[in-house]
């Protein structure tokens, strides 16, 4: 395989990697530092390769400007001197590799972005009220799960019960573009949402202590 096909194939694996780390800082909860540690792993293995190739070919046109080409042996030499003496003086860092920076980078922001949204003042009086009614039942949602396809949240037993009840049921949302019929594969838990109901309810409560106490 050419170097150019294995740097092409190194950046979709890449890509797949931030692809994951987006997943697992979105859906998971208790492992989410054990994976993501896994995949930084892994992206630092990518970026151990790409300074490795690298390496590789500026001490190989180093090598065939010095020697003769058609000396094998003597152009063998010349390429691992010089691999040998960058490997030594040059010892990239791998944590400032673009590909480590930027998995970083999407790390940071994610956590940045949750951070936010919990501690938005407004956070759940309209919200909970009105976008996160169930759209079957038009109750409260409490164990919210999500529509990978079109993005809407149902109640998970409401939704679960549409979708056994109806052959190829659709989103039950009014006015929802989504033509594809809702499958159980498609609804994943909504933990970040779990998350700001509940501060909502505690808010609530405490809110209800207050008016209570005066």
């Amino acid at each position: 395989m050419a170097d150019n096909d294995l740097a092409d194939l190194r950046k979709q694996c890449i890509s797949s990697l931030y692809l994951c780390a987006d997943n697992v800082l979105k859906y998971l909860d208790e492992e989410r530092d054990s994976e993501l540690a896994l995949l930084k792993n892994c992206v630092r293995e990518y970026c151990t390769m790409e300074a490795m190739q690298d390496l590789e070919a500026q001490a190989l046109v180093k090598a065939t400007r010095e020697t003769d080409v058609s000396s094998v042996d003597c152009l063998d030499e010349k390429y691992n001197a010089h691999l040998q003496s960058m490997q030594a003086q040059r010892r990239q860092n791998i944590d400032n590799h673009p590909f480590m920076l930027e998995f970083e980078k999407r790390i940071r922001t994610a956590q940045l972005t949750s951070s936010q949204n919990l501690n938005e003042s407004d956070i759940a009086i309209t919200e909970t009220h009105e976008a996160f009614l169930d759209p079957i039942t038009k109750k409260p949602i409490e164990d919210p799960v999500r529509n990978t396809n079109c993005g809407h949240v149902y109640e998970r037993a409401a939704i679960l019960s549409h979708v056994q009840q109806r052959n190829k049921a659709k989103c039950p949302v009014v006015g929802c573009g989504n033509r594809e019929p809702v499958q159980l594969s498609h609804l994943v838990d909504d933990d970040a949402l779990r998350m700001r109901l509940s501060a909502s309810n505690n808010r609530s409560i405490l809110d209800m202590d207050d008016m209570d106490s005066q």
